[in-house]
């Protein structure tokens, strides 16, 4: 199936509220919105003599609907197994680009705005920031022990210096065609079992905020949910929040039921 049928047929699995939320007559519903989107990522490319390069390390796309109802058909149509996310990636791939070809990237579809507050509606209903590779400040981010506690993993100790730790089931996430979108940096096991169930595929990511010197995890809209046991107290991880929440070093993380200890190794 090529990329805008199964787009398109996507779109026309949720018509109804999609007509009921813009009107039939509209031209920005979510298919409309996808494609703009993708088509702005794909004038930032760029091409020298060692290929096609995309030279940004964050894509932040806001969607910023007028009414709750067609803010509920975003986030299904964008936000729902991070969908928007991996049509972007995979974009990416079939563009061939050379370098890095992996930005971080962070779709958020925002509350309507008060109408009484014209100071504060949005100009318009979808805004991108591209955020360019700095090449100039080095790279500080701190090493990490992730102790597995409940649930099968490939293996028990994960000891990484990353940016970015992404956490699912499967080693390897494809698509429907069988292509690549996400290879998971923790493994939990795809073996039937009742714990590693409640982990999705694409569940959670960390990454490290250079700015702010600390890590941050978001939940990637994962059916049973993130949260962190934190001194005896549980906190959630609201689910497709781009902002995520901090952690800190000893917390317990639980992905659906499924949990590991997070460690900031002391240098």
């Amino acid at each position: 199936m090529k990329f805008w049928d199964r787009i398109l047929q996507t779109e026309q699995s949720i018509r109804k509220r999609v007509e009921n939320a813009f009107g039939k007559e509209t031209t920005r519903t979510p298919l409309e919105v996808r494609r703009e989107v993708l088509e702005q990522v794909e004038s930032r490319i760029v091409i020298d003599k060692g290929g096609k390069l995309f030279l940004f390390s964050k894509i932040e796309i806001h969607i910023h609907p007028p009414t709750e109802s067609q803010r509920d058909v975003f986030e299904l149509a964008f936000l729902k197994d991070s969908s928007l996310e991996l049509d972007i990636r995979q974009k990416l791939r079939e563009w061939e680009i050379q370098q890095p070809g992996n930005p971080e990237i962070i779709v958020q579809v925002h509350e309507p705005a008060d109408p009484r507050q014209a100071e504060v509606l949005p100009a318009d209903l979808l805004q991108l920031n591209f955020v360019k590779i700095d090449r100039s400040r080095p790279r500080e981010t701190p090493e990490t022990s992730l102790q597995i506690i409940k649930g099968s993993v490939e293996q028990e100790l994960y000891r990484m210096r990353k940016e970015r730790i992404l956490i699912g089931r499967l080693s390897e996430v494809t698509d429907q065609e069988g292509r690549m979108v996400r290879k998971n940096d923790v493994v939990f096991l795809d073996n039937g079992d009742d714990i590693n169930s409640t982990v999705g595929r694409i569940h959670a990511r960390i990454w490290f905020d250079s700015e702010r010197k600390e890590f941050r995890i978001m939940d990637e809209a994962s059916r049973y949910g993130t949260r962190i046991v934190r001194e005896g107290r549980s906190i959630e991880v609201p689910g497709g929040n781009p902002r995520g929440i901090r952690l800190k070093s000893r917390d317990e993380i639980y992905f659906g039921q499924a949990c590991m200890q997070f460690v900031i190794s002391l240098e």
